[in-house]
């Protein structure tokens, strides 16, 4: 492929497969994660995170509240994945602006597209179990796949317990307003459990096929000793492909999903902020003939979702997003490699639905037209080695939090507040790498560039709100980080959306050498990788 990408499973997914998709993926070459205890983190790709990261269910979209928060975990337990795709770089041609740092795609097979067995049919599956000390970790899960060459059945479940993770020194822990010390990590306990079922029939030229899957999770925030949060996640799907049309249009692939999404923040047994997210995502793409040496593809995206957040800490208002997406990617062959190119056209529609319980939200829209192009190369230039480079302008509308945000974000002691008129997050980048491999011996380095013109960060203002009461800049004498006119106020530093100019440069490599090779084999793996990010 002429972008950086790769793609783990099997065994060497096993045996890095950890109890959140983040430290899954977290020292692969360009990718580390954001950490908030053992139970939140999210893939970090070449220094950027949040929504700049888009990450997939069998290539649609997914959604839940872990980019709005580093304490919101993904909706993904890496017992269920069979495979993991990693495209580093901008993805944004096909998977819209959010995917500007690049794209985590988590493949499970629920609905399988291709035949399992022969006329015949057959019937496999798999157990995992798994038990581990330092967390005291309890795990299972079961998967069991049938069927025949025209139809397959897909049924998964797991379970998982983790006590508080132990660390190496002693920890004050507060539970029930008792305070204790500790060699765990306070408030690092989960209970994970989930399932699915699915299936497709086939037949002479495609398939189609759909699935439902339930995932559970309530595991406590370290930031906060006696909060925990209850999550929940529906997920619909329905998949089809159509091939070898003989036509002008060769094939043609759609997807639909439909998520609901919610967690309550509970402290202790009392329910706090309940977050939610609905939304629907459909994706049709159409494979063209080949025109001489020229082949790509050409499809249309929609997605839109609404979000609520009711609670002490509903530091964002109801909201109401929808984008709508056309987009083709190229690929010309030549003797000595190819060329690609493509461009996708945005329509973005954000609107804030204010909240009747919180007289500081208002109503409020804004519209965006992000569009995003690309230009790539790859050069057979010697026997086993190859250079590719890439060139990309990206577009990114705002989120809803970035432009309507204002209140009190606990997990991170913060005041955050949007900017209602913030403009298009807009980058360019620049990619360079070259790979080599003979047998089991392999190498591969990228150097990259991004620069941005306009990247929305979330930067200290100086001013302070009151907690409770949202009073700007409540005075504090002797710095206790409570209001001294209200001792029940506590004091919070403002954090506001703000776009400035930024630029990350980095580099990454990778490789494999086969130190001992018969009837067993010895490999020595080699990676490294460093960014450096200035505004």
């Amino acid at each position: 492929m002429i972008a950086p990408a790769a793609q783990y499973s099997g065994t060497g997914l096993l045996l890095r497969s950890k109890t959140t998709l983040g430290e899954t993926l977290d020292g692969l070459p360009g990718i580390s994660s954001t950490y908030f205890g053992p139970n939140a983190s999210r893939p970090i790709i070449r220094g950027l995170d949040g929504d700049r990261i888009r990450i997939l269910g069998n290539g649609g979209a997914t959604l839940d509240a872990s980019s709005l928060s580093y304490d919101h975990s993904v909706t993904s337990d890496p017992i269920s994945i069979e495979r993991i795709e990693v495209l580093r770089g901008p993805g944004a041609l096909l998977y819209g602006g959010s995917a500007v740092g690049g794209v985590v795609n988590v493949i499970d097979n629920r609905i399988p597209r291709e035949a399992l067995f022969d006329e015949k049919g057959g019937l496999g599956g798999k157990v995992d179990l798994v038990l581990a000390s330092a967390n005291r970790e309890k795990s299972s899960g079961v998967l069991l796949e049938g069927g025949n060459d025209r139809y397959a059945l897909h049924v998964d479940v797991f379970n998982r317990q983790t006590g508080d993770v132990k660390v190496p020194v002693d920890l004050a822990c507060s539970k029930g307003g008792v305070a204790t010390m500790s060699q765990r990590m306070c408030n690092s306990a989960s209970k994970v459990k989930g399932g699915a079922a699915g299936g497709s029939v086939f037949f002479d030229q495609g398939y189609l096929g759909a699935s439902i899957s339930s995932y559970r999770s309530n595991y406590g925030t370290v930031a906060e000793d006696d909060v925990t949060i209850d999550m929940k996640s529906d997920r619909v799907a329905l998949e089809g492909e159509l091939r070898n049309l003989g036509g002008v249009i060769q094939s043609v692939k759609g997807q639909l999903s439909h998520t609901d999404y919610m967690h309550t923040e509970f402290e202790g047994a009392s329910p706090g902020t309940v977050f939610k997210n609905k939304g629907n995502d459909v994706r049709l793409e159409a494979r063209h003939a080949k025109l001489g040496n020229l082949e790509g593809v050409i499809g249309v995206q929609a997605e839109n979702n609404r979000f609520s957040a009711d609670g002490s800490e509903a530091f964002a208002p109801y909201s109401k997003t929808s984008q709508k997406a056309l987009f083709a990617y190229e690929e010309y062959g030549t003797s000595w490699g190819k060329l690609s190119f493509g461009g996708r056209l945005e329509s973005v529609k954000v609107e804030s639905l204010g909240n009747p319980q919180v007289a500081r939200f208002a109503p409020a829209t804004r519209d965006f037209t992000p569009h995003s192009y690309a230009l790539g190369a790859l050069w057979n230039t010697a026997p086993g080695w190859q250079l590719t480079t890439n060139l990309a302008y990206t577009e990114r509308a705002p989120k809803d939090y970035e432009l309507f945000a204002q209140g009190p974000h606990i997990a991170t002691n913060a005041w955050e507040t949007g900017d209602a008129t913030l403009a298009k997050e807009k980058s360019s980048s620049i990619d360079v790498g070259t790979s080599w491999k003979s047998g089991a011996n392999r190498f591969a380095a990228n150097a990259y560039m991004h620069r941005f013109k306009n990247y929305i960060g979330l930067l200290a203002t100086g001013n302070t709100f009151g907690q409770d009461d949202g009073t700007l800049n409540p005075v504090d004498l002797d710095g206790d980080g409570v209001d001294d006119a209200n001792p029940d106020n506590a004091i919070l530093p403002e954090f506001a959306y703000t776009g400035v100019r930024a630029r990350f440069v980095g580099l990454e490599a990778s490789g494999n050498i086969r130190l001992l090779e018969g009837a067993s084999t010895l490999d020595l793996a080699l990676r490294g990788d460093l960014v450096r990010a200035k505004t």
